[in-house]
């Protein structure tokens, strides 16, 4: 076949290449991996070009030497160059991640607590998502999350995603029973979340790092907010939080038992509405002089239903054995409390314990609580350390005259009342039991109704961890997004907004219009 018949067919192999060209630009951009598809694509795209060549190398020469050519080349040059800056950045940036989150909560940032746990890992995680199409939205928020932790864990953390009815035999192996569930795995364990949250992957994260299940009690019987309750007053939302941190809550009825349960790591006492008895008081004393640890939340009398005047056997055995004493009487704070609510004080500073270590910049509120005293320095129990959670406001006091609560001139500060400076949450340790004591003036600021205020609920999380000597689980802090709203109250204001935006800018585009229009008429 002579040279000429064989030039025909170079407008075929050029088209050929172009389309090979334009096919692996198109693959790249929709799937930014230089995979099989993008690769055969720019093969044949190369081919074409160069077979076209080969069989016209005439036409091409006498091509590239118009101008047209010429103003052609530049630009090809030009869109090569770009294309060029483009894929140099985007590898530099793929080596060199860095991200902005400029949302006022930082709600697309994984916390410092989180990025503590990724980076101390005993090995690699492998987050599995099970994605159909029908969730292809909620994929994209969890790929975006898993990338996070990805980065953050310098390659300890690595995610995959499958289609659980495009591959059923990997979904019966993990038993996946629901869309959007992902399963964790690491060394040999396995842990599964169905909504794909920050704080659900930590939970499953620190489920994984400490397999072994630990066991806390909430005593019964008095009164107390029932672990299980899902009504205001229940404490249903902070015992998920505990579960998801791999401990298994239970009931404890001190009347019906001769001794606290051997494998309780800490008994947590929520707001009793009677006094505990002094056989339970007994009971409670026997287990902390073995090494046990308490967690009390008691509230102020005027809350509960006992009188001003009852005696309450375990709060005067704390006061006598471990010098905490909880006061009988009011917290009053008129500046650092809930607006219009002077008996819902604020914390103002918290202290220096692990458990509040992280919560330095977040509020927490305690509805009606009281004070709670520990011994002067010099003064304490022999063998114990304390150690002070939250401190109120340098001008709250604690009232001792309930009558003065319902004057309508309020309450006022007198030399009987429970002087400031006032804690409302301590510590204490006892070096040689190793025993553990956590004491709160307030049980409602860990109920359904409050523990969404700030950090309340990381705050009792935190104190169980301590309490169960387990510092390491201290519980990361939620993050709500900030609705920022424009709110124009002002007439003025709104007119003014008005005339800006729906008349100014629009008479602005038409006469810069019309001067662009009158400029090319008087050149034509």
């Amino acid at each position: 076949m002579g040279t000429s018949s064989m030039k025909r067919y170079a407008p075929i192999a050029a088209v050929v290449g172009l389309l090979g060209l334009l096919a692996a630009a198109a693959v790249w951009l929709l799937q930014r991996q230089f995979n099989v598809y993008v690769q055969a694509s720019l093969a044949v795209g190369l081919l074409g070009l160069a077979v076209a060549i080969l069989l016209d190398p005439a036409t091409i020469q006498s091509w590239a030497g118009r101008r047209q050519a010429r103003y052609g080349g530049n630009v090809l040059l030009m869109v090569v160059a770009l294309f060029g800056i483009l894929l140099v950045a985007n590898y530099l940036v793929s080596k060199n991640t860095k991200q902005w989150d400029l949302t006022a909560n930082k709600v697309n940032t994984l916390a410092p607590e989180t990025i503590q746990a990724l980076q101390t890992l005993t090995g690699t995680v492998k987050a599995i998502g099970f994605y159909t199409a029908s969730f292809a939205s909620s994929q994209t928020t969890a790929k975006n999350l898993f990338e996070q932790y990805r980065v953050a864990s310098g390659g300890k953390f690595t995610y995959e995603f499958h289609d659980p009815t495009g591959d059923p035999a990997l979904a019966n192996q993990y038993k996946i029973t629901s869309d959007g569930t992902t399963i964790l795995l690491m060394n040999g364990n396995q842990e599964s979340i169905t909504f794909a949250s920050e704080d659900q992957i930590d939970g499953a994260l620190v489920r994984l790092q400490h397999p072994a299940k630990r066991k806390i009690y909430f005593l019964t019987g008095h009164g107390e907010h029932a672990e299980d309750d899902t009504a205001n007053t229940g404490l249903s939302n902070v015992v998920g939080l505990l579960t998801n941190q791999n401990y298994v809550v239970a009931k404890l009825d001190l009347s019906v038992t001769t001794t606290v349960p051997s494998d309780a790591k800490a008994v947590v006492i929520a707001g009793p509405l009677v006094p505990i008895s002094s056989i339970e008081s007994d009971l409670l004393q026997v287990y902390l002089e073995q090494g046990g640890s308490v967690v009390e939340m008691q509230d102020p009398l005027i809350q509960t239903q006992t009188p001003v005047t009852a005696t309450e056997p375990f709060v005067n055995y704390l006061a006598q054995s471990w010098g905490v004493k909880l006061d009988s009487d009011v917290i009053v704070d008129e500046y650092n409390s809930v607006s219009g609510q002077p008996l819902f004080p604020t914390n103002s500073k918290y202290g220096s314990s692990s458990i509040v270590s992280r919560l330095q910049n977040i509020k927490t509120v305690y509805p009606v609580a009281r004070s709670v005293t520990i011994p002067a320095a010099g003064k304490e129990v022999t063998n114990t350390t304390y150690s002070t959670l939250v401190s109120l406001d340098p001008a709250a006091w604690g009232e001792t005259n309930m009558t003065e609560l319902n004057q309508a001139s309020g309450p006022a500060l007198d030399a009987s009342d429970v002087q400031p400076p006032l804690q409302v949450a301590v510590t204490a340790q006892n070096s040689t039991t190793k025993a553990r004591l956590v004491v709160f003036g307030d049980s409602d600021f860990a109920s359904n109704q409050f523990y969404a205020q700030g950090a309340n609920a990381n705050l009792l999380v935190n104190a169980i961890d301590w309490a169960t000597a387990d510092e390491t689980l201290i519980n990361v802090t939620p993050r709500t997004p900030t609705q920022l709203t424009i709110q124009l109250t002002n007439g003025l204001t709104i007119n003014a907004v008005f005339v800006v935006v729906v008349i100014l800018m629009p008479v602005l585009v038409l006469i810069l219009g019309g001067v662009m229009w009158f400029q090319r008429r008087r050149h034509i």
